[in-house]
Order: C-alpha cells, then sequence, then structure tokens
C-alpha cells in the first residue's frame, strides 16, 4: 500500500508545482498565492485516487470521507503556503526548493499519516488481490 501511496503523492504533487509554478512564472501570480492554489489543484485529483487506489477505502462513505479530507488538506494547504513564504522570506531559498522541502516534511508529518488514519482509516482493507490470497486464519485457529 505504501507504494500506492507514494504514487499518489507523487501525481499530486505534479499538479501542485504545476500549478505553482505555471502560476508564478506564466502568470504572474505571487509565488505565496499560487502554491496555496497548487495545494487545492493537487487535492482535489488526490481525493479521488486515495480512496479507490491508493487506500482501498471503496466502502467508505462519500460524505463523512470528503468532510475528513477538507478538514485534513486545510491544514495541509496552510502548512504549505505558511511554510512556502517562510522559507523563501526568511531563509532565502528560491520558492521552488521551499515548496520541495515543506512538501516533503508536510507529506511525511501531515497528510500520509492524517490520510491513513483519519480521513479513510476504519475502511482501509489492502488490495483486493491481498485479500483473496491470505490464509484464513479462523480455520488455523480452530485445529
Amino acid at each position: 500500500m505504501r507504494a500506492r501511496t507514494e504514487l499518489a503523492t507523487f501525481s499530486r504533487s505534479l499538479l501542485d508545482f504545476g500549478a505553482l509554478i505555471g502560476l508564478t512564472e506564466l502568470a504572474g501570480v505571487n509565488y505565496v498565492l499560487a502554491t496555496w492554489v497548487g495545494t487545492i489543484v493537487g487535492a482535489l485529483a488526490n481525493f479521488a485516487i486515495n480512496k479507490v487506489w491508493a487506500f482501498y477505502a471503496r466502502g467508505s462513505p462519500m460524505i463523512p470521507t470528503m468532510t475528513r479530507f477538507i478538514a485534513v488538506q486545510a491544514g495541509s494547504s496552510g502548512l504549505h503556503t505558511a511554510g512556502v513564504w517562510l522559507l523563501t522570506r526568511f531563509a532565502r531559498l528560491p520558492y521552488p526548493i521551499s515548496k520541495l522541502v515543506v512538501a516533503a516534511t508536510v507529506y511525511l508529518t501531515w497528510n500520509y499519516p492524517l490520510n491513513r488514519w483519519f480521513v479513510f482509516g476504519r475502511y482501509v482493507n489492502g488490495p483486493p488481490d491481498a485479500r483473496r490470497s491470505a490464509p484464513d486464519r479462523s480455520r488455523a485457529s480452530a485445529r
């Protein structure tokens, strides 16, 4: 499952970074606002990818799961935006480098743990193939 979540995060990051760089360099939008917009663009695709493919939480009810996801995403967007601004403004890093540092940190400490345990946690079943091939422990323990 970890490889699937990392691939989902990579696709989210491509959208996120693409929006950030495109808005800043091509449209002249301030990097702070572009950072926030990028997190929203990435999140729109990420919810569906996580629910259906990365966490196998297809059985999770849409409205409560989406509500939890939005709460986590609001925190994530705030952390990204503030982190990029702080590192760019005070550490004098170029905003793309700030974004890389912040994205890795937020993924490891906020997005993955909260998506795994809070947003999709009760409904994470593992890949369908793994569930079918797992031994039936109830029969083995009855012997």
